[in-house]
């Protein structure tokens, strides 16, 4: 058997330039790397099944599956044993998965999901694997062969006679399936010639599937010649597991008939009927673990006798000696918990299954926690988990369970409370007062603690040998967020009046949350539940004498009666302490009887009730050694005259308490308002409670960061802010029910100031409209969102509210140049102060964007004009744009000319004309058989300058536009020009809230439709001018024209006085840009 890490390879040599390698050399740095690879498999990775491999065997078929088989004449499955492909590591590092043979002899197929086998043979090991031999005899072994391999090996002459089908095989569910990977070295090829390339040994690793009887592999694992010490010592754990006992501790659950001391340690000695079971599944435990158990000469069963039921015992610790057992079978089920959990191997023995993988028996279901026998699990290797971990935990519980038998005391010492955990491992408990806290078992206990070093840091009642930090001597000093119980401990055998007393003293000095109360299990003959003292009391001075005496010699006698000697001590503590309510004044006390004051009745300490009384009203009493928080914590004794406490119980809640508790007041936070420097007063009782009904005082407990507080007598507060604008301010306070605080309210005050409106000033063309955000100046300290309404409107227009809070006005048209109206905004609760919004009716500022049409009198006499205009429209067209300042400019250009026909003209049949549409065309039938033609060349659009700037050089151009026009002779029909382009938007619709203008280039008086300039010519003029203001439309006239008068008024003139535009008789480019610039108001 070719075995790999029996020796292992630990060096190699380096090869160096032109070396001659010996075989060698490459060998061992073959051998040095393939070890490494297998030991970092094995040491690092782990060994055994990793997954997969699971077999099954098919011996019967569906009524479907019947019907497929007739229809191809055969069944492939039938008889068959399928394994499905999986992986395994061997111990020494083969990594082993199914194969399916390759294109040649030394490739293989391993991408598949299963192989079916369907034939087998007798297989014999002919390379003696020592694990399928016993006493040097193999034991019988038949390889699985697929029914391509049988083909294969029939074809090369093996015999058909020596392949069986399974169907011959009766007890195949009885068969352990093996993987094997038969490994040997061929001999060597002798190298005679030059070229040895192809010669060497030949390393062969042929996988087998082996099947073998389940007796024969017990037997093999058992006094086989090599033996599988993994496997065994991991199947060890997995039967361990199986056949421990199930156990569980029993509640003691107390009913009305338990009425007796005896009734009720019956009730606790019997819940301790697993000791048989306990100890032999303990036994078990330490028999495969080794764990050293030694009791002083008793075995573990007759140890727990003597412990659950002790002939002779300082107390009746009955009940402790029940924990004993609890605490024990917690601690075996957590060792039984962690047996599963130890599939580790640090350095696994190379000799356990070196070539071999047990897949478990055939047809093995492999679910979910069942154990296979006869199956390599994988076992890990401790890098990879933490199982290497849990085995020292098992020894470390182990070692726990001796040590709390050998530990058990029963102990008398003062009465303590210990935090500790509930529903915990018990090693993470607190240590019960019940085991002697030395090292061995403060080393046992926590596993956590004592890994780090800490298991000094457990707590427990017992703290000599504990850490010497505070926290840990005296843990209720400190948090214990992180513990949900308390071990009250030290009472046992005390009378219940003092053991009563001392643990509510522990309570309140520790501010511990939880009740105790005293139940009896039966009555005196006269029975007194509640202790109350109705007559004078008298002490005698001899029974002092008596219970001293008694005392004295208790403590004398090395063995005494503890029990009789605790309760003569409580005796005498209860009549020495009537000494303190001695009325030493009072007559008739004898020399041998002191009289003690009357005491109030009122004053009862303790309320005990009979244990059946109180299960008649309650339930849920455990025993658990002590309280949870919020819980309450129940003393047992017999009667009031046999009072030492004999057991506790718990309930998980607070329960009859004597007097109802106090319940603290609840003061909810409250709100307020103030305005800004103001008062105000507030009433923080009014959603304030008790749930007692007792009468609340206001107690103030801080004062306000920007202001002042003063707390009334009637329980209200008067606030008064310092006026800074600090908007949010807070003070804080109690009530009091007249025992105890409340929790700490908080009265934020919100300080109110009302928003203020500033006045506004915007501007409108007239008849014009615009949007006013009357907000943009107003403002809130507040920040809260305001909203606008309108208070008056406006003389001369209309205001009214848009969704977005801001005012639209709209000039109603008329002559007036100021208008305004009011408004108020709100902030959700406070008006403002009233504004007043000033509109200004004026043309817009030209930086608002402009509307420009030119109109050119384009009769015969205005080429030179024309042509000017043209040579100068670059800078022009500048002009208007840089006065519009970012925003869109608009360009026309309108034609007034006149014929004596109404179809034709000098252009009529230009392109440049006929290409308008109509619309852009208007020739008007006159008097005096003119005709007026109105052209509009260039409609405005945004930005058009291109355009605009193409049809200008049109203009006085027969080549590529129009000819200059003709006209009638003077005047020409300007005036219709203006009138389509102010009141009939010939040249496009003015925008509102822009600067427009109309520039007009003529050399004469404007004529109507007449051909004449008379006074109605004037009148048609100033109507004109009015339409122009009404639309805020500046005409500016250029020109020889502004000379020319109508009888006697120069009407350009006033035309462009009159719309606030301009007039100049020179006609060129740059009287054009002066006109517009002075129009907008300056140079930009």
């Amino acid at each position: 058997m070719n075995t790999k890490l029996d020796n292992v390879t630990t060096q190699y040599r380096k090869f160096n330039e032109n070396q001659a390698l010996t075989e060698g050399q490459l060998n061992e740095f073959i051998d040095y790397f393939e070890d490494q690879d297998r030991l970092s498999r094995t040491r690092l990775s782990g060994v055994g099944v990793v997954c997969g491999f699971k077999s099954e065997y098919t011996d019967l078929l569906l009524p479907s599956e019947i019907d497929m088989v007739k229809k191809i004449g055969r069944d492939p499955f039938l008889q068959t044993i399928s394994i499905a492909q999986g992986v395994g590591v061997t111990t020494d590092g083969d990594l082993i998965t199914l194969r399916q043979k390759g294109k040649n002899a030394s490739e293989a197929l391993i991408d598949f999901s299963e192989i079916r086998y369907k034939y087998y043979r007798d297989y014999t090991d002919v390379v003696r694997y020592e694990h399928f031999r016993i006493g040097g005899q193999q034991i019988p072994l038949i390889e699985l062969i697929t029914e391509e391999e049988f083909n294969e090996l029939t074809a090369a002459g093996a015999s058909a006679a020596d392949f069986k089908l399974f169907g011959s095989i009766r007890n195949i569910y009885d068969k352990i399936v093996i993987l094997y990977l038969e490994s040997y070295s061929n001999e060597e090829t002798p190298c005679q010639d030059a070229d040895c390339d192809n010669t060497g040994a030949e390393q062969v690793s042929n996988l087998k599937v082996l099947l073998a009887d389940s007796q024969s592999v017990s037997d093999l694992l058992a006094k086989g010649d090599a033996k599988d010490t993994i496997y065994n010592v991991h199947n060890a754990y997995e039967e361990l597991f199986d056949h421990l006992p199930k156990i569980e501790a029993k509640r003691i659950i107390l009913d009305a008939k338990t009425n007796t001391e005896r009734l009720l340690k019956t009730k606790f000695q019997a819940a301790n009927s697993v000791i048989k079971e306990l100890s032999e599944g303990f036994n078990a435990i330490a028999g495969i673990f080794n764990v050293n158990v030694n009791f002083g000469g008793q075995n573990l069963y007759d140890k727990l006798n003597s412990l659950l039921y002790p002939e002779v015992s300082r107390l009746d610790d009955y009940q402790y000696r029940y924990d004993l057992l609890k605490d024990l079978i917690d601690t075996y089920n957590e060792i039984k918990d962690l047996i599963l959990q130890l599939n580790v191997e640090c350095c696994p023995s190379i000799a356990s299954f070196p070539k071999h993988l047990m897949l478990g028996p055939v047809g093995a279901r492999l679910e979910l926690g069942d154990h296979t026998r006869f199956r390599h699990d994988f076992y890990n290797s401790p890098v990879t988990t933490n199982d290497d971990e849990n085995y020292e935990r098992v020894l470390m519980l182990a070692s726990r369970f001796v040590q709390k038998i050998n530990g058990f005391q029963s102990y008398i010492g003062p009465v303590k409370i210990t935090p500790s955990n509930l529903n915990v491992r018990l090693g993470e408990k607190a240590i019960p007062y019940y085991y002697n806290v030395d090292k061995p078992l403060l080393e046992k206990w926590n596993f956590e603690k004592t890994k780090v070093d800490r298991e000094t840091y457990n707590l427990s009642y017992h703290t000599t040998n504990l850490a010497t930090a505070d926290f840990v001597q005296n843990p209720l000093n400190y948090n214990i967020d992180n513990n949900d119980f308390y071990r009250i401990e030290g009472f046992l055998g005390l009378p219940f009046e003092t053991a009563y007393q001392n643990i509510n003293d522990l309570k309140r000095q520790y501010g511990l949350a939880f009740d105790v109360i005293v139940l009896l299990l039966g009555e005196d003959e006269k029975v007194e539940r509640e202790v109350v003292v109705a007559e004078p009391k008298k002490v005698s001075i001899e029974e002092l004498r008596k219970q001293l005496v008694a005392i004295s010699g208790d403590i004398s006698k090395e063995k005494g009666d503890t029990k009789s000697a605790l309760l003569n001590l409580s005796k005498l503590d209860s009549q020495l302490k009537l000494l303190n309510k001695v009325d030493f004044t009072a007559k008739g006390s004898s020399g041998e009887d002191v009289t003690i004051v009357k005491e109030d009745p009122r004053k009862k300490e303790i309320t005990a009730e009979l244990l059946s009384e109180f299960l008649d009203r309650k339930s849920g009493l455990e025993h658990k050694a002590g309280v949870m928080p919020g819980g309450t914590f129940v003393l047992i004794a017999v009667s009031a005259t046999n009072n030492q406490v004999i057991a506790d119980f718990s309930l998980p809640y607070l329960c009859c308490s004597k007097e109802k508790p106090n319940v603290p007041p609840i003061a909810l936070d409250d709100k307020a308002s103030c305005m800004i420097g103001k008062t105000v007063i507030i009433s923080v009782l009014d959603n304030d409670y008790d749930a007692d009904n007792d009468i609340l005082t206001v107690i103030k407990k801080s004062d306000p960061s920007h202001g002042t507080v003063v707390l009334n007598g009637d329980g209200t507060f008067t606030y008064t802010h310092d006026g800074t604008p600090n908007l949010l301010d807070s003070f804080t306070y109690c009530v009091n029910d007249g025992k105890d605080d409340s929790n700490i309210a908080t009265v934020s005050i919100n300080i109110k100031s009302a928003p203020v409106a500033v006045n506004d000033h915007a501007s409108t063309s007239i008849g014009g409209y615009v949007d006013i955000a009357v907000k943009d100046n107003d403002y809130d300290l507040g920040n809260t969102p305001l909203t606008v309404f309108i208070k008056t409107q406006p003389a001369h227009g209309i205001a009214s509210l848009n969704t977005n809070g801001t005012i639209r006005y709209t000039h109603d048209g008329s002559t007036n140049l100021t208008d305004s109206f009011t408004y108020y905004i709100n902030d959700g609760e406070l008006d403002s102060n009233i504004a007043t919004v000033t509109i200004s009716i004026a043309p817009p500022p030209c930086d608002s964007g402009m509307d420009v049409v030119f109109i050119f009198d384009y009769t015969g006499s205005m080429g030179g004009q024309i042509e000017a205009a043209k040579s100068g429209a670059a800078n022009i067209i500048n002009t208007i744009e840089g006065q519009s300042d970012r925003n869109a400019y608009r360009l026309g250009i309108v034609l007034a000319d006149e014929y004596r026909s109404k179809t034709v003209s000098n252009y009529h049949t230009a392109p440049a004309y006929t290409s308008l549409n109509p619309s852009q065309k208007f020739v008007n039938t006159g008097l005096n058989s003119s005709f007026q033609w109105i052209t509009a060349m260039e409609m405005m659009s945004e930005n058009n300058k291109f355009t605009f700037d193409a049809q200008l050089k049109k203009l006085n151009n027969p080549g590529g536009g129009l000819s200059l026009g003709y006209g009638v002779g003077g005047p020409e029909p300007t005036d219709m020009a203006l009138s389509r382009v102010v009141e009939y938007d010939f040249a496009g619709k003015f925008r509102n809230n822009v600067a427009k203008y109309v520039i007009i280039i003529t050399d004469i008086t404007p004529g109507g439709n007449d051909d004449n300039a008379t006074a109605v010519d004037v009148v048609e003029m100033n109507r004109l001018k009015n339409a122009c203001i009404a639309k805020s439309i500046k005409v500016i006239v250029l020109g020889d024209g502004v000379n020319s008068q109508i009888n006697g008024t120069y009407i350009w003139r006033e035309l462009a006085d009159g719309t606030g535009g301009s007039w100049n008789s020179s006609y060129n480019a740059s009287a054009i840009q002066a006109a517009i610039i002075n129009g907008c108001g300056g140079t930009k």
